[in-house]
């Protein structure tokens, strides 16, 4: 398993984050590399809410897997066109003096383990951990400020 662990601080109330966060079919309007997100399930949010996107080189379907209103937030992947077992992200969301503080866990396990080990050490780990801080980055800039939005939690 190997794990990533990236954090940012967001000037906004984390109710605001929190709502961009959770509405699953918005990833694509704030993380640069998924070209589409759309919703897979009925459900629309909460545990089992299920997300399809499309991203450079392939596609994933991720599905809510803790849902702590205003507090955590995790996806698990359920499939994907990439040579993985199992992924989780984990959103953890604090405030202070109206600065919300993300971390984002990022746990993955490759396929093909002989392969799949070095592959990750030279290229992949540093790949999706650059991923990671661009996803970061672009809620960032979509919360504070290329559409705010009222929060609903």
């Amino acid at each position: 398993m190997t794990t990533l662990t990236n954090d940012i601080h967001i000037r906004a109330p984390r109710a605001q984050v929190w709502d961009t966060l959770t509405r699953l079919d918005l990833l694509a309007a704030y993380d640069p590399g998924t070209k589409a997100s759309v919703l897979t399930s009925a459900q629309t949010d909460g545990v089992g809410a299920e997300r399809r996107c499309d991203v450079q080189g392939g596609w994933f379907i991720e599905r809510v897997a803790a849902w702590e209103p205003v507090q955590t937030l995790a996806l698990e992947l359920v499939t994907c066109s990439f040579p993985v077992n199992s992924l989780r992200h984990d959103c953890a969301l604090s405030e202070s003096d109206g600065v919300t503080h993300v971390t984002q866990v990022m746990t993955y396990e490759l396929k093909y383990k002989a392969v799949g080990r070095p592959l990750d050490a030279a290229l992949l780990r540093r790949k999706w951990d650059t991923g990671i801080k661009a996803f970061l980055g672009g809620l960032k800039e979509h919360v504070e400020t290329a559409h705010p939005r009222t929060p609903t939690a």
